[in-house]
């Protein structure tokens, strides 16, 4: 979690078990990636608490609308959506239908935290490299938590 381009806190995740391929479509098991919004805080899920997020966004569905345009989605097939940061996790391993968990202490942690409208950038890598610093850099550009 990023304050002002500042790292303040930092959680273990779980993604989904598909997590080394795109997010393209409902059930898929990717875990997008991509500027959200938290748009509502559940105090009860079935994986404990969890953060909706605006998945898909404007910027999903119009890439989802070109590769279906391919060809690269086959007909029946929607965006997808239901996208959370949950609890349940810190299993150690990506095992999630495309949500990002994390364990219940650290929801617990985010959860007061953070508030409907809390931007979230979802990037891969191991939170070291050159994603990060993008993270960081954008987090800069924003004034609030991200």
């Amino acid at each position: 979690m990023y304050d002002g381009g500042r790292v303040v806190r930092s959680y273990t995740a779980d993604m989904g078990y598909r997590s080394v391929n795109d997010k393209l479509a409902s059930g898929d098991a990717a875990t997008p990636e991509g500027r959200y919004r938290i748009t509502q805080k559940k105090a009860a899920s079935t994986y404990y608490k969890a953060l909706a997020l605006d998945y898909p966004n404007a910027e999903d569905r119009a890439r989802f609308a070109q590769l279906k345009q391919r060809g690269q989605i086959p007909r029946g097939v929607g965006p997808g959506g239901s996208i959370e940061i949950h609890g349940d996790g810190g299993r150690g391993k990506d095992w999630t239908r495309g949500c990002v968990a994390i364990s219940n202490r650290d929801i617990d942690d985010l959860y007061r935290r953070v508030g409907v409208g809390t931007p979230v950038t979802i990037v891969g890598g191991d939170g070291q490299g050159r994603f990060a610093r993008l993270v960081r850099e954008h987090g800069a550009a924003l004034s609030g938590t991200q």
